[in-house]
């Protein structure tokens, strides 16, 4: 039975109340039966699909189901699960939960005819539609007279020019001798599959274009794209109580709903996207006859609610299908009423979208962002994200290899930085060496004041100015996170880059010793030792693990050198609690780091080993630098700090302790022979 059913019974926990107010979605209303749909004389078996899955000269390939004249399946004959190139990335299928409740993407469900509900999905075992060419249905609807009432026609058309996706039109052409008016409910998409591996989370989001109202949207041409990157968790809502537990509402309506689409005013297109793919629903039309924004509108959609397959599921494992509602249509005696949609079935790239003009037209290329969401987010500057793409893409045009331009990558960003690097990392060695020569006046201080806070710190205070110290020395490392958004950028944007999925590093070296996994997808772990079936598992941090991966391993390895190596020296007396911690940050950088980064995609570990190579190969020449000039030794620091004079922060501690000497003392007394005291004579 398809999930059609579920329109007017909305499962057991459509009827119950979400905690944030929001109900379930108005269920069709079933009246007596006043039309019969004719049964179809032909094997629903046959239904033939549509494109060639062996030509990945091709984008699309559609096989359909005989619910409800929808899709079986979406493949792309051009795209691959893994660089085996063994099994076709399917976007949409089929979807039947325990209680053998289908969601089938794109089916017709339900015909309203003048006020009554009628079932047009049909099933395998007594199908209703009928295929008259392929991927073209009919189904007709009789009165309970048996004179025809309607005919309803379905017709999938792929892209020309071999563009990504489908038209899906959609007509019911009135056979009686009398108006009629219809409305349809066709389902959109179902969720998009979970993605084989979890790292990085669950990156499924609900995207939507929209128009403003008309008097703010005025002559412009242009349609917003959402900046909200919704998860689709908000379409699924909250759970509430329901007779076997906490459930999801089994229906709900997503739009019009301000809560769950904010800002969509006038919808113009909508769908699902995950880390690499999308499926959205879009308007036809052709650009170049545009004269009004008005036409990039989703004509002939008044509301989409949303219908659970497991209510019951958890988030990730729950299934999902959206509907949408036609407008009335009133259609006289031997006239059609038609609705044409496009679909969108692809590979969720800038260049892809900007080459199919209709999806340019409606401003889809900017749904596209490298954000990670969550805390991230508002350090994830998309500016300085598109700007490292597209130096990532123009060195790629120049050696034609991803990890080579990964590294070139790194090593143009920390030439950009390196002043602000050196500037950090002289501050905090030189700050270091004060500290360490000041520590044993520092030791004499405690022992001596151990009694007495207040004037321990009075007295501390004291040997920082007598020693010429800034306290802003400490704020050394202050210009590194000033440099997180770059790195924050530069992950997101390895994360989602389309054009790392599949593609070796190194030009295949690795793979030509023996067919090495090694690398082979700098969008999916290193693979260096793959596992036996047998000892495939998963980890919630990394999903599922398939292989010993080294990159991972190299990192802890270069970790451990920096810690080593090129990490300050204590310079104050520790108490067991601060070592242990300290001892705990350590491991923390040279195990935990790698361990999370153990299943990520090896062109992110890629990019995070030559970054801390760079680093230390950077750091060890500025203390070099730093030694051969003499800046380390600790007359020159403070012949240095003398000849300066006074830095900002000597000057604010000395400010503060004059005002604390007035609090106290009251106003010092002008020295009779001071040049402010004859000034004031005068």
């Amino acid at each position: 039975m398809i999930l059609s059913i579920l329109a007017f019974t909305t499962t057991r926990v459509s009827a119950q109340q979400d905690t944030s107010g929001e109900s379930a979605a108005e269920a069709p209303a079933i009246s007596a039966p006043e039309y019969v749909v004719r049964p179809a004389d032909q094997d629903a078996a046959d239904f033939t699909p549509l494109g060639n899955l062996d030509d990945d000269s091709q984008t699309v390939y559609l096989e359909f189901s005989p619910y409800g004249a929808g899709i079986k399946s979406i493949q792309l004959p051009d795209e691959f699960e893994t660089v085996k190139f063994e099994n076709h990335i399917t976007l949409q299928s089929e979807q039947v939960n325990s209680d053998n409740l289908r969601a089938v993407p794109f089916a017709a469900a339900w015909l309203s005819l003048n006020g009554s509900m009628i079932a047009i999905s049909g099933n395998d075992i007594e199908p209703l539609w009928r295929e008259i060419e392929p991927g073209v249905f009919e189904l007709f609807i009789d009165d309970t007279d048996g004179n025809p009432v309607a005919r309803l026609e379905r017709r999938f058309t792929l892209k020309p020019e071999n563009r990504h996706g489908f038209i899906l039109t959609e007509s019911i052409e009135n056979l009686s001798e009398a108006p009629i008016r219809a409305v349809l409910d066709t389902f959109a998409m179902v969720d998009l599959p979970k993605a084989a591996s979890s790292y990085g989370g669950d990156r499924r989001r609900i995207r939507y274009g929209y128009l403003k109202s008309p008097e703010q949207q005025g002559t412009s041409m242009k349609v917003h794209v959402d900046d909200e990157l919704l998860s689709r968790n908000k379409l699924l809502g909250k759970r509430v109580e329901a007779q076997y537990g906490k459930a999801y509402l089994g229906s709900r309506q997503v739009w019009p709903n301000e809560e769950v689409l904010p800002g969509a005013q006038r919808l113009s297109w909508f769908g699902f996207t995950d880390r690499y793919f999308a499926v959205l629903v879009h308007p036809v039309f052709n650009p170049d006859s545009i004269t009004s924004a008005d036409q990039k509108l989703l004509e002939g959609i008044t509301r989409i609610d949303r219908y659970m397959l497991e209510p019951y599921a958890e988030a990730v494992d729950a299934t999902q299908a959206l509907m949408m509602r036609s407008a009335q249509m009133e259609i006289a005696p031997g006239e059609t009423g038609e609705r044409e949609l496009g679909v969108f079935a692809g590979l969720r790239n800038k260049a892809l979208l900007n080459g199919e003009p209709m999806l340019a037209a409606l401003n889809m290329p900017e749904m596209i962002v490298s954000n990670l969401g969550g805390i991230c987010a508002p350090c994830t500057f998309q500016w300085l994200a598109h700007i490292l793409m597209d130096v990532l893409t123009l060195f790629h045009d120049i050696v034609q290899d991803w990890a080579i331009s990964i590294i070139l990558l790194v090593f143009l960003v920390r030439s950009c930085l390196h002043p602000v690097t050196r500037w950090s990392q002289i501050r905090i060695q030189k700050f270091s060496v004060q500290m360490q020569a000041m520590g044993p006046k520092q030791k004499a201080i405690r022992e001596k004041y151990k009694d007495d806070s207040k004037r321990q710190q009075q007295e501390m205070a004291k040997l920082w100015r007598e020693e010429g110290i800034n306290p802003a020395g400490m704020l050394g490392c202050l210009p590194m996170f000033l440099q997180t958004p770059v790195w924050i950028a530069l992950y997101a944007t390895l994360f989602f880059a389309t054009e790392l999925r599949h593609e070796a590093a190194f030009y295949g070296v690795f793979q030509s010793f023996g067919g090495w996994g090694f690398m082979s997808d700098l969008a999916a772990a290193d693979g260096a030792i793959p596992l036996p079936q047998a000892m495939h598992f998963s980890f919630p941090l990394w999903g599922s693990v398939t292989s010993i991966n080294m990159l991972p391993l190299f990192m802890g390895v270069l970790m451990w050198a920096h810690q080593k190596y090129l990490t300050p020296p204590n310079t104050a007396t520790l108490s067991p609690e601060q070592e242990t911690q300290q001892k705990m940050m350590k491991i923390m950088m040279v195990v935990g780091f790698p361990l999370m980064m153990y299943a990520a995609p090896s062109g992110l570990a890629l990019y995070f080993i030559t970054n801390s190579a760079v680093g230390i190969a950077e750091n060890k020449w500025i203390r070099h630098h730093m030694k051969k000039h003499g800046m380390l030794e600790i007359e020159n620091i403070k012949a240095e700090r003398a000849n300066k004079g006074p830095g900002f922060m000597q000057r604010m501690m000395q400010a503060a302790e004059a005002q604390q000497q007035i609090r106290e003392k009251g106003v010092k007394p002008i020295n009779p022979a001071s040049k402010e005291f004859n000034r004031k004579q005068k």
